[in-house]
């Protein structure tokens, strides 16, 4: 695609011993929080239901990951064909009742699917081992539960108190939780890491039985 060579002949220039100073001295380590900056205003755009937003912030987004690629290959870790190799290898892999003989009906069948052949893939001892410490709090929290609730562990901290019908009434009373938290005190994002981390701990010694 001409546009993808057109990026990247750019990036090429920014990255060479006369390019742009600010890109020459980035690293992988150095880019951590502008790829993060960039998903969430991804996110944000979404939420806006601005199509000339999204559309803006999904170039930057996928500037930083191609810039990041760049990045990878001058430090000598792999190449841009690599990282591509990888994940046309994996959505391939994964995907067995399109590209193999699997057979599965439903959404859930599918990630249960999914799950198992990760599990075969890289040996994890536990089904949370995969999920980032580095995201966001609730997104951690969504991310737990769903990988919990596919199994037999019981605990009565899985069972929903309030029923919301709409992300409104939701976004309500999360925000209802913040004002009772600091009026007590209390720090919202912290409570809920620290119950993420007990809870994972039953889960993991649930999962050692």
């Amino acid at each position: 695609m001409k546009e993808f060579n057109a990026l990247k002949d750019i990036l090429d220039r920014l990255l060479a011993p006369d390019g742009c100073p600010w890109d020459r001295e980035q690293t992988l380590l150095t880019m951590r929080n502008q790829v993060l900056e960039e998903t969430c205003e991804v996110i944000e755009a979404i939420n806006l239901d601005d199509n000339i937003k999204i559309e803006e912030e999904l170039g930057d987004l996928f500037f930083n990951v191609l810039f990041m690629c760049q990045l990878a290959e001058k430090e000598k870790r792999f190449t841009i064909a690599d990282a591509l190799n990888h994940i046309t290898a994996k959505l391939i892999r994964r995907h067995p009742h399109i590209f193999g003989d699997a057979k599965v009906d439903t959404s859930e069948q599918v990630l249960k699917q999914w799950d198992e052949i990760k599990k075969t893939e890289h040996q994890h001892q536990s089904l949370l081992d995969n999920i980032p410490h580095e995201l966001p709090t609730l997104a951690r929290a969504q991310k737990i539960y769903k990988k919990i609730k596919k199994t037999e562990f019981k605990n009565g901290e899985l069972t929903a108190r309030d029923t919301f019908q709409d992300e409104d009434s939701l976004g309500s009373a999360l925000f209802d939780l913040v004002i009772k938290s600091s009026e007590n005190g209390l720090d919202p994002e912290q409570s809920l890491r620290k119950y993420l981390v007990n809870l994972e701990q039953k889960f993991r010694k649930w999962e050692e039985k």
